[in-house]
């Protein structure tokens, strides 16, 4: 059995407990314990057919995402679930400015209180939810830790020229610090790579766009990762970037759980999120979420792997 194939075996059997213990999980925390990975990025860097070449590289024929429109202009919240133990999120992509409203929606999907399925038209209902979380949505309420996102895969386009100009720092830096903050992984993965590889010195040009995403994003050496963009079924991965989105996925796992472990360490009392009362739930059980203002300060824990 080669390399790709023993990553697409291990993907398809995965389930939630693999790379970690969870000794500190509140009694029955972990049944039936889905692991979120949620994509972000700017507009047109390449999310959703990242999404449906992890599944094509693991040989599903299903369809992932296809960025469902509802009425005209209205973005939805899709998720897309791989095997029953994973759980990816497309979102809407987020203009160059990151204003007050894009920001508020990408503290509340990280937070679990956006769900699938929701409405993500950035009107002014919208605006209202920004500033219903008052002057940080980065201060919501938490759900419980099985709700929120535990990676969060960064998607940039190689050949974005704002990405060469180095200017999409000043426009993430804060998210990127909360991000840290609350232990929640960064994957960046680097779109559009057959486009480079036709540039005179492809090599050369991968490294200068790697230091920069990891300058951008905070993002380990061997946590970024370059793929190509093919997004339709009659194109094929070359085997090179087969192996990158495979690789990608099973890093994102182990980063995933290892951030859930943490977050389950820190608690401060393993009997809270009465917040949420299951007596009000949504249907299938999921308690309804409330965007209340968490006035604590976030903690610093450690860097993740």
């Amino acid at each position: 059995m080669d390399h790709i194939e023993q990553l697409i075996t291990r993907i398809l059997n995965y389930k939630v407990g693999f790379y970690e213990r969870f000794d500190d999980a509140l009694p029955g925390e972990m049944e039936g314990f889905l692991l979120n990975i949620v994509l972000f990025g700017m507009t047109g860097s390449g999310k959703s057919a990242l999404i449906n070449n992890i599944f094509k590289s693991l040989g599903l024929s299903q369809p992932a995402v296809t960025q469902t429109t509802g009425k005209e202009g209205t973005k939805i919240l899709e998720s897309c679930d791989l095997s029953g133990s994973v759980t990816f999120y497309d979102t809407c992509g987020f203009g160059f400015g990151l204003d007050k409203t894009e920001e508020g929606e990408l503290f509340r999907i990280l937070y679990g209180i956006e769900r699938p399925g929701d409405d993500l038209t950035r009107d002014h209902a919208s605006a209202q939810k920004a500033a219903a979380a008052g002057v940080g949505a980065h201060r919501l309420e938490r759900p419980p830790i099985a709700d929120q996102m535990h990676v969060v895969v960064w998607v940039i386009k190689a050949n974005d020229i704002r990405f060469e100009q180095g200017k999409y720092r000043e426009i993430i830096n804060f998210v990127l610090h909360q991000l840290k903050s609350e232990t929640i992984p960064i994957i960046t993965v680097i779109t559009f790579d057959d486009e480079v590889q036709k540039m005179p010195n492809p090599d050369e040009e991968r490294k200068k766009l790697k230091e920069a995403a990891i300058e951008v994003t905070g993002s380990e050496k061997r946590n970024v990762f370059f793929i190509a963009n093919s997004v339709t079924d009659q194109e094929d991965l070359a085997s090179v970037y087969t192996k990158r989105v495979l690789q990608m996925v099973e890093q994102a796992l182990k980063c995933g759980e290892r951030s859930i472990k943490i977050r389950q360490t820190q608690r401060e009392s393993p009997k809270k999120m009465a917040h949420y009362s299951r007596s009000e739930s949504e249907p299938g059980g999921r308690p309804v979420r409330v965007p209340v203002e968490n006035t604590e300060p976030p903690a610093y824990p450690k860097s993740l792997p």
